[in-house]
């Protein structure tokens, strides 16, 4: 009985379905061995090269801070310091104030200071400002609000005096900076004296 099955002829019929049995076969091998696991481990390289590609432009980002800060560091040892670290005394603190308010003149200010004792005789003088930058300045245009908000702070930082901005707060009345007609402005200046 077994040799009337081998012997068997197959009909077009099943000819043709046993071709397609065996095209799908095919495609479905095909698919299962060789084209899925070779796009799952493209998408695996092409992960990784992202990764190291992030990674490379942190780096450079990071050693690009590192060189401007080195410039910069070179540059002030050459040139020198022209901040001065005054003796920690009412008169210092009239300058100061008289320095600020030379600044702020014509701008509605406000006006805190107090004195922490730092290490190895340097007391640090927290200055807070709180002023509201308006635009006066119609029909000039280049002159925006945000460009005198800038400027003042600018001068604030370059008294003469050695000091670090720890705190700045920008408030616009409008929805960006850049165009707002009235900025609110806070801001903690630490002045660095000798004690």
């Amino acid at each position: 009985m077994a040799n009337k099955y081998l012997k068997h002829r197959f009909t077009l019929r099943e000819t043709i379905l046993l071709w397609i049995l065996f095209g799908v076969l095919m495609v479905g091998l095909f698919f299962g061995l060789v084209f899925y696991p070779i796009r799952s481990r493209t998408q695996d390289l092409q992960t990784e090269l992202d990764a190291v590609a992030e990674e490379r432009a942190t780096t450079e980002a990071t050693k690009a801070d590192y060189d401007m800060m080195k410039a910069e560091l070179k540059r002030l040892e050459t040139q020198g310091d022209d901040t001065v670290m005054p003796a920690s005394n009412g008169v210092h603190s009239r300058e100061l104030q008289d320095k600020v308010d030379a600044i702020l003149v014509g701008i509605d200010h406000g006006y805190r200071a107090s004195i922490t004792d730092l290490q190895d005789g340097v007391v640090q003088r927290s200055v807070r400002l709180d002023f509201t930058v308006n635009d006066t300045n119609k029909g000039a245009p280049d002159i925006t609000v945000y460009k005198k908000v800038r400027d003042v702070l600018a001068k604030l930082v370059t008294t003469g005096y050695r000091c670090s901005m720890s705190s700045l707060n920008l408030n616009p009345n409008g929805t960006n900076l850049r165009d707002a007609n009235s900025i609110a402005v806070s801001t903690v200046i630490e002045f660095f004296e000798l004690g």
